[in-house]
């Protein structure tokens, strides 16, 4: 299915909330994100790509229900990630083999930046298991 994925303009953060709330979703978006959605008459899909001091991070990829299993998550990701030289993500382990479709690799979480290795260790003492990930764009291409 080929969908249109945009980038919200900020003023409508509200609506990708009310989205994610109706949905049970952890995370809240804010003005600060760049957010994307997939929306046909209503939104059907959203991720924000949140700024960690000057990193990129990749997070809440959300896929209503009944869409999910028609690639698009991956075309959400896929437009989220296009303008971004590097991003990290916390994937999910039923996940993982979505963002690997899209050139992220598993990494040490040793290895994140210190404020996103402080977000990872605090997720995974709440019992969330995740696998610490980056894409980097190669900028040779």
């Amino acid at each position: 299915m080929q969908l249109s994925c945009y980038c919200l303009p900020a003023i409508q953060t509200p609506l990708v909330n009310k989205f994610y709330q109706a949905n049970r979703v952890r995370g809240r978006a804010t003005k600060q994100d760049t957010i994307w959605v997939v929306k046909l008459t209503e939104l059907i899909a959203a991720c924000r790509v949140q700024k960690v001091e000057q990193d990129a991070f990749l997070s809440t990829v959300f896929v209503a229900p009944k869409y999910r299993g028609q690639g698009i998550a991956k075309q959400l990701v896929a437009s989220a990630i296009r303008s971004e030289h590097i991003v990290y993500t916390f994937a999910y382990q039923d996940v993982v083999p979505l963002y690997q479709q899209l050139d992220f690799l598993d990494i040490s979480p040793d290895t994140l930046p210190e404020k996103l290795r402080d977000m990872f260790v605090n997720y995974t003492k709440q019992g969330r298991e995740i696998t610490a990930m980056c894409f980097q764009r190669d900028v040779n291409a």
